[in-house]
Formats: structure tokens, C-alpha cells, sequence
């Protein structure tokens, strides 16, 4: 007979029991010590839960590896309350943007600092600049398998310890490590397929040529209408019928030719073991991705060490070094051609093929060759043929630590870590694509990126006895950050840029010969060297009396290089209490079995900005700096050397509580997040010479409210486990300090910095209806009242992209050998602009258009959705030659209810192991009123301000991708 219960051991007792006979036997359970004290990895340390004083979420690999994602980041969406994933795209290697807490930037980034063992990583994005339409992800060589538990810092409280870099949260990743006297193998495989969650709902050419008809009709036009590629405007009648005929033979679904369903793998095998003073992990992966997308896959090779070794109770020593490969074969997409104008100006009637007068089985006219007469954005299918186009970024990351306790009330710790990261980027352009001289052409391009960091620490034990605690603990640490580069570009080169990637050591003065061996150089570059640093002290006091009142308070000064030399060093700090009352003495209930109650306040910063910000630069002859033929040195950016760090003020106050012996645990929070001095660029009178400057000035304030459950339903024979988490967050502009809202550039997605508002809103002109009687748009002027013109003046504050709830459901069910599990992830409140819309859901132009157009209208007394039909602008009233209308029409509620991941396994336990088999599928189905493809999905961008601003706008972005993968896990 076993018998268990939340909190307590389990106790196994053998009981014997005759036929028909009846037996009572009283079995006492024994508190488990382990889970009473589990600890926590806090910032340069470990600590008891129970003490902990500010707000942690704690993830473990069990669910990081159950959603089977190639980069961890996105494993994180719904896991813990207040933490925020927005996937980039359906693309394999592309990025997701993580929010903590909110938004509090502006021009910094808006991204958590993440640690690995201790140590922070590189996760800038240092090639810098959009690339193809997706956005590049830093993260994507580390491997989820290697990780053991991820902890998210959220307040001061926990974040203060980091000071300058934890305004915008911290990520703990904690890699797995050996075992000590033994050999635990493990080794996993899966295999699956993955397809674009969605299909655009573009139109046939009997619909578009329909829909340009009456478009033309509606103009006054009549005959046939005049089409793109086929006719102009000018020509004759018959030609327009001729042309006209011509398309009626063609029907292309460009989005189908893009597509497949897509193959994925991956092997990965761990080895843990140990002896008496060490123990050592190891682990191997090989993960190949490829994305719905034809020609796109992202592939890992990736190898961990990480070794301990104890070698006395006084001394020891952990070292742990990973490398990695990621290639990414690229494909264009979104503005960049490819898969987005599959969606967007590849006709319907034009074919990938030439016309070669034979037939197929359904009589329709087909071909054997692509039809590279058209660019890439009318046959986009030619031109991904004649483009080859990878980048491979290779990394290596090496940390250690020394710990030495020369007394047992003194640790002293020594650590130091190292970030190597190389991105190259090649391709190669056929010669066709060169009409006019018939060259081929190759790019190549080397990215450097190194991250040192040194530091150590010492914590002293002052008091530690039954009813008091006092720890103390001061450090130092110095980070240094260094990029630079060099590329160049090749004339006749005789394949991918890779193949001769032999030449990059002789690029700059040695010898051209071994240019004109294979190709010849048209230029050669060197990217920009960056440095930057920071110098920090910091120090930490826990105190604890009676194991039931805790208090901790931090602080730091950080010296950064990023900043002007009038304030090059930061203070920041933070002070926690936390209370157990449930650990009093008056303290009798039934129903609640633990209750703790902790608040904290503390000041963090962000620096994370460009190196060169606080710096006046300037461009010379090498960069091409000539005026009337001579050549000069000329100013590019203006100096400011009173930049400071952009600082945030938190408050918290949280509750938790234990429900019946613990098993419903409960969090509940409230935060208030203040930013001061925030960093941003301000534009410059043109007479000035300069565009724009780096400043402080504003404020942004996030208010929010969080709540975790965990509730173990079920706990007999069949287990049951439940967990919600869910966060509301209020974000608003409160102030642009001395400048005008004018004077912030708002990103590229026609959002804009607005004072009492949030700071991804939207700034557009209010569309109110379609006018029954006429068909045409009406709009809200500036002053409340409904007009036919459209004036940019009278735009607005429409909407906003960030959510205001946020949540995550998962449920874990048990019976004996089989498992199965589920997650959901919801967010409410937010609006989406979709940006392509403008220009496929009004005027007709030359792209093709969406069949949400249907609902347009037609004639007097109609009520539809969307104007009659128009091949020119003005009828809108837009400007003459811009056929987009920038109005609210085009902004939806992104609100959706996700399936984002369910599990079926079943487990076969052997004598010394298992195995474990599992079906797991992702993105299954989503519940939205969005129209698009996909509410949750952001713009490719890389910028910091775009990413800030526009986080909730997407143009031709890719869809997510649903996946299903078999995978087999092995444990001996």
C-alpha cells in the first residue's frame, strides 16, 4: 500500500488482506524537507522559496521541452503570468518578442537581460538592419534540451541585483549538470511536419478580373478593362479584350506553389555521471527545421560540457562550455518578394511557367519552364529560383566559477564567461536577374560579435541560529562588448558566395590576383567596430528572524561607455519584506495552509542602446563623403554627453497562498512601473543639419495586476493537475518631457508617441461607415463630424497593440503509464494593423486582392463593409498616386483563445529506465474575429524603436505554423 499527499513523502507499507476480510491500518506521512525548503535561483545566488521576497516565476525543462520548439524563448508564451510572447513569423529561425510586465521603452530595447549560468549572453542584434523580411533570432543556437529550469525575474525586488540592465525583467537559464557516483543516459528522437496555419484567401482571376471590371465600370470606364502586365490605360479596345481572353487562361495560387508541408527532426543524447568529487554532462543535438515555406529551414548542431568538480569541502569548481552551428536557408518574404508577394502582386493570371501551347489532363494550358521574363515581385517563384541565399551563425559560449569557503560561514565566488558569436551571410544572384550586362552577382559578409565578462563576490554568514538569519553579500563584475566585421561583393562569381568564402583574409590590400582567379571584386568593406562596456559594484543583505519575517535589500552602481561623460555611473536600488503568516501562532485555519504576504520597491535601469549614441560622429572621403568632386569630412549625428541611463521605478505587493494542505497554491499580485528619463530620438529642425538626436526625456508608465493557480484536482489513481496564470497590464505615455509628441518618430506602421495613451498606438483617421447611397467612405473629421474627405490632419489615436489580458491554461492528466496534457494561451484587449490591407481591401490596384472584398458595395441602399469598387484614389479622397488610406478600417481586435500545444504519451517503464513515446501537436486551431491570417504576429523588425512601436502590426507577415510531431525519449 502506497500512500502520498502534496507536501509530504510518499510511504509504502505491505499489508495483507484475506478474502472478504476487512483491515484498517494508520499510516503517518512525514513533511518533505525537500519541498519545504526548494530553492531558487535568484541573481548571483540560491535561495529558499519560502524567503524569497520578490516576484519569480519558476519554468522547468519538462515544460520547456513538452512544446518542441526550436528556440526556448517560445517555449516561454503562457508558462508564467505577466510574461509576453509575440512570434515573428511562420518562418523557420525567425525571432519572437518577449515583454515582461509591459512596455517601458521607447529607442532602448524592450527585451529581458538573459543569463546563462550566471553569466549574460549577447542578445543584441548586431548584423543589424531588416534582412528579407524576417527577423533574425539571437537566441536560436541555444538548445532547449540542454536546459534544466528557466527562472523570470519580474520586480525590483529580483531584478535590482542586475541594477542598470533589469528594467525590462531578467531570464535565469540554468543548464543541466552531472550526477554524482553513476551514468544517467538519455536520448531523444522525433520526427514530424509542420503547415502554414492559415491560407490566404486571395482571389482566382475570374474574381479579380471581375472585381477590376466593375472597378472600371464604376470610373466611367467601358469595354474591357486594362490589366497589369497585359494592357495599359492607353490601349485599344481590342487589346483590352485580347488581353483580357489571355488572363481568363491562367489561374495561379501563387500561396500553394510556396508552400509544402514541411519535415523536422531531431536527435538529441545526453550523458550525465559523476564519482566521488565530480560529475560531468554532455549533450549532443541535431534539430533540422524546415517552415511551410519551399526552400526555407533553419538546422542546429549543437554541443554542451559542463563539469563540477569538488575536490574538498572547501573548494569547487564548475566550468561549462557549449558550440553551436545554425544555418538558416533564407527565403524573401513580407515587403521583401517571395512568399509575401505570393500574397500580395503576383497576379493570378500570370504563370510561373512559360506557355508552351501543350495541355494537361484538364485541358488547361501548362508549361516546363519558369517565366523569368517577370521580376520577383510579379513571378516571385523565378526569382527565389535564381537567388541562393544562407546565413550560418556559429557560437561558443565558455563560463566558470570557482566557489571557495575558507570558512563555513564565508563563500567566496570567482567567475568569468565568454560569448563568441560569428554571423555570415552569402548569396548568390544568377545572371539572368542582369539584363542589362548579364552578370551574376555574389554578397558576402562576416559579422563578429564577443562578449567578456569577469566578476566575483563574497557572502558572509553574520548570524544564522534558530531564530535569526543575516547574510551579507558584495561584489564586482566588468563586462566588455566588441563587434566589427567586413564584406564584400562579388562580380561573375561561379556559384553560392560560400564557395569561395577562401578569400575573405585577403580582402584588404594583398593581393587582387585572387580576386580575378575566380571573380572580381566590385567592393570590399569593413562593418563598423563597436565597443562599449560596464564596470559595476553591487551588494546584497538578507535577514531573516524566526524563519517568518524576511527582509532584503540591493544595490548597485553601474558605469557604462554607452553614456555621455557627464553621467557615466548609475545607482540603483531596491529593499523587499516578506511575512509567512500562516506561520504564526494565532494563525488557525482549515482552509488556508500556508500564507505569505511581501511588497518591495527598487529602481533599475536600461542601457540598452547603441554604442555610439552619446557620441558625434562623422563621414569621411572612405565612406564616400564628396561635394563638387572633392572629397570632405562632414557631420552625421550630433553629440549629447549628458545621456543617462533610462531608470524604472517598481512597486509590488503580492500575496501567496497554500489551499488545503497546499494543494491549490495561489499568487496574486499588483505592480506599478514608473520609467524616467526615457531614451528616445527626437527629430531635429532640418536647418540643424542632423535628422535626429538622443535624449531623455518622458515618462512611461505600466500598472498591472497577476494571478497564478495551481490546483491538483485529482490525486488518487488518477492525477489531475491544473495551472493558470493570467496578467493585466495598463501602459501609458504619461509625458514627453520638453519635446512635442512631433517630435518622436512613431516606427514605420503609422503609430505614434500620444501622451495618455499607450505607447504602441495607432494614429489614423477614423473610417465611420459606408454611405448607403453612394458607396463611398465616410470619415470622422478632428472634430467629431462625418465628412467624405480624408485629411491627414484629422487622424487620431485609434487603438493600441498591446494587449490587456494575457493568459495561459494548462491541464496535466495521469493514469497509470499514459499522460496527457494541453495548453492554452488567450490575450484580449489589443488591436492588430494590418498593413497590407490598405492596399487589398480598397483601391483596386495592381496587386491582388482579398475576397473580404465581396462585401462591398454595389449599388444604392446597400450596407457592406467596404467602399464601391475604384481604380483611382481620388474617388477616396487620396492624394493622386497613393492608392493606401491609412483609416481605421484596416484595424481589427486581436483578441484570440489558442490551442498552443497538446501531449499524448505513454510511458513504458523498464529496470533501470523508461521509455517514453508521445504525440504532440502545435497551434492547433485559434478562436479569433480577425480577419487576416494570424493575430499574433509582429513585423520583421530589428530596430528597437519599430519593435517598441510597432509590435502589434503586420505587413505580408508569414503565418505561425501548425505542427505535429512523433517523438520517442529514452532514460537509462
Amino acid at each position: 500500500l502506497a500512500c502520498s499527499y502534496i507536501g509530504y513523502l510518499t510511504k509504502t507499507k505491505k499489508v495483507s488482506v484475506k478474502n472478504g476480510e476487512t483491515v484498517t491500518r494508520n499510516i503517518r506521512l512525514s513533511e518533505d524537507a525537500v519541498m519545504l525548503n526548494e530553492s531558487v535561483v535568484v541573481g548571483y545566488g540560491v535561495q529558499r522559496k519560502k524567503e524569497v521576497t520578490g516576484s519569480i516565476a519558476t519554468i522547468d525543462s519538462k515544460e520547456i521541452t513538452a512544446v518542441q520548439t526550436p528556440s526556448f524563448e517560445a517555449a516561454l508564451q503562457g508558462q508564467a503570468a505577466g510574461v509576453q510572447v509575440t512570434q515573428g513569423s511562420g518562418m523557420a529561425g525567425s525571432a519572437s518578442i518577449v515583454r515582461i510586465r509591459g512596455l517601458s521603452s521607447i529607442s532602448a530595447g524592450g527585451d529581458p537581460l538573459y543569463v546563462v549560468d550566471g553569466i549574460p549572453i549577447t542578445q543584441d542584434y548586431f548584423a543589424g538592419g531588416n534582412s528579407g523580411a524576417m527577423n533574425r533570432n539571437p537566441l536560436a543556437s541555444l538548445n532547449p534540451n540542454d536546459i534544466k529550469d528557466i527562472q523570470v525575474l519580474k520586480d525590483a525586488a529580483a531584478t535590482g541585483i542586475y541594477g542598470s540592465r533589469g528594467a525590462n525583467g531578467v531570464i535565469l537559464i540554468t543548464t543541466k549538470r552531472g550526477v554524482k557516483k553513476g551514468i544517467q543516459v538519455s536520448y531523444g528522437s522525433s520526427i514530424g511536419y509542420g503547415e502554414s496555419t492559415a491560407t490566404p484567401n486571395m482571389m482566382t482571376t475570374e474574381e479579380y478580373l471581375s472585381i477590376r471590371q466593375e472597378a472600371w465600370e464604376n470610373d466611367g470606364g467601358t469595354g474591357y478593362v486594362w490589366l497589369p502586365l497585359l494592357s495599359t490605360p492607353g490601349s485599344s479596345p481590342d487589346a483590352r479584350r485580347r488581353a483580357y481572353e489571355r488572363a481568363l487562361e491562367t489561374n495561379t495560387d501563387w500561396f500553394d506553389l510556396f508552400t509544402r508541408r514541411a519535415q523536422k527532426t531531431q536527435q538529441n543524447i545526453g550523458l550525465r555521471s559523476g564519482g566521488e568529487k565530480w560529475s560531468m554532462y554532455n549533450g549532443v543535438s541535431y534539430d533540422k527545421n524546415e517552415s511551410y515555406a519551399i526552400g526555407n529551414s533553419y538546422t542546429r548542431l549543437s554541443a554542451r560540457t559542463n563539469f563540477d568538480w569538488t575536490p574538498n569541502d572547501k573548494l569547487k569548481v564548475l566550468l561549462s562550455g557549449s558550440t553551436s552551428e545554425g544555418r538558416n536557408q533564407r527565403v524573401r518574404g513580407g515587403w521583401s518578394g517571395g512568399i509575401g508577394a505570393a500574397m500580395s502582386t503576383a497576379l493570378p493570371y500570370m504563370s510561373p511557367f512559360v506557355i508552351d501551347s501543350t495541355f494537361d489532363a484538364n485541358g488547361n494550358l501548362t508549361g516546363t519552364e519558369r517565366n523569368y521574363e517577370l521580376n520577383r515581385w510579379f513571378n516571385p517563384m523565378a526569382y527565389q529560383d535564381l537567388i541562393q541565399w544562407r546565413e550560418t551563425e556559429r557560437r561558443q559560449i565558455a563560463t566558470g566559477q570557482i566557489v571557495y569557503s575558507p570558512h563555513s560561514k564565508v563563500d567566496i565566488v570567482v567567475n568569468g564567461g565568454y560569448d563568441n558569436s560569428r554571423l555570415e551571410n552569402d548569396s548568390h544572384e544568377d545572371s539572368y536577374l542582369d539584363r542589362t550586362n548579364g552578370f551574376s552577382y555574389a554578397n558576402w559578409s562576416e559579422y563578429n560579435a564577443r562578449n567578456y565578462n569577469v566578476g566575483g563576490n563574497a557572502t558572509f554568514r553574520v548570524l544564522d541560529n534558530d531564530s535569526t538569519s543575516l547574510s551579507l553579500m558584495v561584489g564586482a563584475e566588468a563586462q566588455k562588448f566588441e563587434s566589427d566585421g567586413f564584406g564584400f561583393n562579388l562580380r561573375d562569381s561561379e556559384g553560392p558566395a560560400y564557395a569561395i568564402t577562401t578569400l575573405r583574409d585577403s580582402l584588404f590590400g594583398l593581393q587582387d590576383s585572387l580576386y580575378d582567379a575566380v571573380s572580381t571584386v566590385t567592393n570590399a568593406y569593413p562593418i563598423q567596430y563597436r565597443t562599449d562596456g560596464f564596470a559595476s559594484t553591487f551588494a546584497r543583505m538578507n535577514y531573516s528572524l524566526l524563519d517568518k519575517y524576511f527582509f532584503q535589500a540591493t544595490a548597485r552602481v553601474d558605469g557604462s561607455s554607452r553614456f555621455g561623460e557627464n553621467n557615466r555611473f548609475g545607482f540603483f536600488p531596491s529593499a523587499s519584506i516578506g511575512w509567512v503568516a500562516s506561520d504564526e501562532d494565532w494563525f488557525n485555519s482549515e482552509t488556508i495552509s500556508f500564507l505569505k504576504v511581501r511588497t518591495s520597491w527598487g529602481r533599475t535601469g536600461n542601457a540598452n542602446i547603441d554604442g555610439f549614441s552619446r557620441f558625434a560622429l562623422y563621414v569621411d572621403q572612405s565612406q564616400g563623403a564628396t561635394y563638387a568632386g572633392d572629397t570632405l569630412v562632414f557631420p552625421t549625428q550630433p553629440g549629447n554627453p549628458d545621456l543617462r541611463w533610462e531608470t524604472v521605478r517598481t512597486v509590488d505587493a503580492s500575496v501567496e497562498m497554500g489551499l488545503w494542505n497546499d494543494r491549490v497554491s495561489v499568487e496574486l499580485g499588483f505592480y506599478d512601473k514608473l520609467a524616467s528619463d526615457v531614451l528616445m530620438n527626437v527629430e531635429l529642425p532640418s536647418h540643424t543639419g542632423f535628422n535626429n538626436r538622443s535624449v531623455n526625456a518622458g515618462e512611461v508608465l505600466n500598472r498591472g495586476l497577476e494571478l497564478g493557480v495551481t490546483s491538483n484536482n485529482l490525486t488518487g489513481s488518477v492525477l489531475w493537475k491544473t495551472t493558470l496564470n493570467y496578467a493585466y497590464n495598463y501602459n501609458e505615455l504619461v509625458s514627453t518631457g520638453a519635446f512635442t509628441e512631433d517630435a518622436i518618430s512613431g516606427g514605420t506602421n503609422d503609430s505614434r508617441a500620444v501622451t495618455g495613451a499607450p505607447l504602441t498606438t495607432y494614429f489614423l483617421v477614423p473610417f465611420s461607415h459606408v454611405d448607403p447611397e453612394s458607396g463611398l467612405p465616410v470619415y470622422i473629421d478632428i472634430e467629431g463630424n462625418e465628412t467624405f474627405e480624408y485629411n491627414l490632419e484629422d487622424r487620431r489615436a485609434v487603438g493600441d497593440g498591446l494587449p490587456d489580458h494575457v493568459a495561459g491554461l494548462r491541464n496535466e492528466f495521469s493514469w497509470g503509464n499514459w499522460s496527457f496534457s494541453s495548453q492554452f494561451t488567450a490575450a484580449f484587449g489589443a488591436k492588430i494593423w494590418d498593413s497590407s490591407a490598405k492596399r487589398q481591401l480598397g483601391v483596386v490596384t495592381d496587386w491582388n486582392m482579398r475576397t473580404d472584398l465581396f462585401d462591398r458595395w454595389r449599388q444604392p441602399g446597400d450596407i457592406a463593409s467596404f467602399p464601391r469598387l475604384t481604380l483611382d484614389e481620388t474617388t477616396y479622397g487620396l492624394p493622386a498616386g497613393f492608392p493606401w488610406w491609412n483609416t481605421s478600417l484596416f484595424m481589427y481586435d486581436a483578441s484570440y483563445v489558442r490551442l498552443r500545444n497538446a501531449s499524448l504519451s505513454y510511458r513504458v517503464p523498464m529496470d533501470k529506465g523508461d521509455v517514453t513515446f508521445r504525440v504532440a501537436g502545435n497551434n492547433l486551431f485559434v478562436l479569433t474575429n480577425f480577419i487576416g491570417l494570424d493575430p499574433e504576429l509582429t513585423r520583421d523588425f530589428e530596430n528597437r524603436q519599430d519593435r517598441n512601436f510597432s509590435g502589434g502590426a503586420n505587413y505580408l507577415t508569414a503565418p505561425q505554423e501548425r505542427s505535429v510531431i512523433f517523438s520517442i525519449a529514452a532514460n537509462f
